[in-house]
């Protein structure tokens, strides 16, 4: 009996030798596409949740985000198509749309954005000293983005940027009033209604487990270069310049450190103030009105410690440090520190989450966020 072990070992181990290292390889992923199949890593899902907030720059505001999310083998790759629509007390109506799409067997990633808006909002000039001039305006705007990416691997992306943004605002008298001397000593780009198409390149680095809550030690690094041209169409000519980095460092008992380094930039002789970098808002400096500070170049640093509390509840302590400053002219008089804590709800295996963020900043200010999906 042992003699008769030994042999059927080493008839199939000539057998074994003799396959190609091509056909066990393609048995190899034959057999994980079935299991796979057998057992998607993530179900078919989605979720509507009304949401009501307050904010200074808004009054009350309300509305409803949600999202549609596709089974998925890969955790870290899963097709989904999400939205927002928000009005609010001050007149102001967003909607936002975010698809975002893998194909031919992830060989390819289409994401992007729509995006239209009329909203009321303050004008308080350009650069990151306290401001002195507060102007309101109503913004009425589109734009529309297509980002297709092909993958070289399951971590390095290459890819193309095509968008169009519209916008036009509408002016009270004593504004409009004020407009000489706004232009004056801002300049003239914005004021009057623009259209721009941006063409560009992308380079993405992601080793994330999940794109929508990392849970493994991995990073993300993207970089996009964007120009805009008169001669194809666009109002002004200018280029935009961006780069993003994110680590994800789990520690013990599910908790993650998370920190982010973020650079914006803009250069052309007219850029429209809608275009500038800015701090503030739900997901970068948190604590600060958004467009409150802006000028061409924005940089930020940013930390966020996640811990489980129970079930698919979630706390969160962050901060932040960062500005904007004119790259032809740099010049920083005090840094925006931001800081807070939040509580995050999760929403579907897709590990998309409900984000409730209360947050302060050093100039003595207090914000609130409601979203969904996480800052970085």
């Amino acid at each position: 009996m042992r003699r008769f072990f030994l042999l059927l070992i080493g008839i199939v181990c000539i057998i074994e030798s003799a396959l190609s290292v091509e056909k066990a390889d393609s048995v190899a992923k034959s057999t994980e596409m079935l299991q796979q199949i057998a057992s998607p890593a993530v179900k078919r899902s989605w979720f509507a949740v009304p949401i009501g907030f307050y904010q200074e720059e808004t009054s009350v505001g309300f509305g409803a985000t949600g999202g549609y999310y596709f089974k998925s083998h890969d955790l870290s790759k899963i097709s989904s198509i999400s939205g927002s629509v928000i009005y609010t007390l001050n007149n102001q109506a967003k909607i936002n749309i975010n698809p975002r799409f893998y194909f031919f067997n992830n060989k390819m990633y289409l994401t992007g954005n729509a995006n239209l808006r009329h909203y009321p909002d303050h004008y308080y000039g350009i650069g990151n000293t306290t401001p002195v001039d507060d102007m309101l305006y109503t913004a009425q705007n589109f734009a529309i983005n297509v980002q297709p990416f092909y993958l070289f691997n399951p971590n390095v992306m290459l890819g193309l940027y095509v968008g169009v943004r519209g916008e036009r605002l509408l002016l009270s008298d004593s504004v409009a009033s004020m407009r000489p001397y706004v232009e004056q000593r801002y300049g003239l780009a914005g004021w009057d209604p623009y259209f721009m198409l941006g063409l560009g390149v992308q380079f993405a680095y992601d080793t994330r487990d999940n794109g929508f809550y990392p849970q493994k030690f991995s990073n993300f690094l993207k970089f996009s270069c964007i120009t805009y041209q008169q001669a194809l169409g666009s109002t002004y000519s200018l280029t935009s310049m961006t780069l993003d980095f994110r680590q994800y460092i789990p520690t013990w008992l599910g908790q993650v450190f998370a920190w982010q380094v973020y650079y914006d930039m803009r250069l052309g002789k007219e850029v429209p103030f809608q275009m500038l970098p800015t701090i503030g808002g739900s997901d970068q400096i948190r604590g600060f009105r958004e467009r409150k500070y802006t000028d061409n170049t924005m940089f930020m640093v940013q930390a966020e410690y996640r811990i489980p509390i129970y079930a698919r509840l979630k706390a969160a302590v962050f901060c932040s440090v960062g500005d904007v400053f004119d790259v032809y002219n740099p010049a920083i008089h005090k840094l925006k520190v931001g800081y807070g804590a939040g509580l995050r709800f999760r929403l579907n295996d897709a590990r998309v989450h409900l984000r409730l963020d209360v947050a302060g900043n050093n100039d003595g200010e207090v914000k609130f966020y409601i979203t969904a999906t996480e800052a970085f």
